[in-house]
């Protein structure tokens, strides 16, 4: 009886540590470094470099004012969303703080990285 208990604690045991080591974050292998300046080629930068593309700005207004729609909470709310190349800018009213934070945490959600400026006005 006392081998079975000793066996079914090792196995608990083993069991354990083989369920943290996979919730553990996995170890990448390091970046490597760039090569040299003199082993690639140098780019000028364009006027357009780092702006957002307008179909691009185009799809993420669309999407985010979908996920907004979407939000039962946000029922009744008047919000209008603008994309720049910088940020989002959430304009309009809504009924209450709660769905004011709301809607910009689903803007933050949906945002591409974009920071988000939350002009909501409370009230209807």
């Amino acid at each position: 009886m006392t081998r079975f208990l000793y066996s079914a604690g090792w196995l608990v045991v083993l069991l354990g540590a083989f369920a943290l080591t996979q919730n553990m974050p996995q170890h990448r292998q390091p970046q490597q470094y760039p090569p040299p300046p003199s082993q690639t080629q140098q780019q000028q930068p364009t006027a357009d470099q780092g702006k957002m593309p307008t179909a691009n700005k185009a799809d993420l207004q669309n999407e985010i004012q979908s996920a907004l729609q979407k939000e039962p909470t946000l029922t009744g709310a008047n919000i209008n969303v603008q994309v720049t190349e910088k940020n989002v800018e959430l304009s309009g009213t809504v009924p209450s703080r709660d769905a004011k934070d709301t809607a910009e945490q689903i803007a933050k959600a949906h945002s591409g990285g974009l920071s988000v400026k939350n002009r909501l006005k409370i009230g209807q």
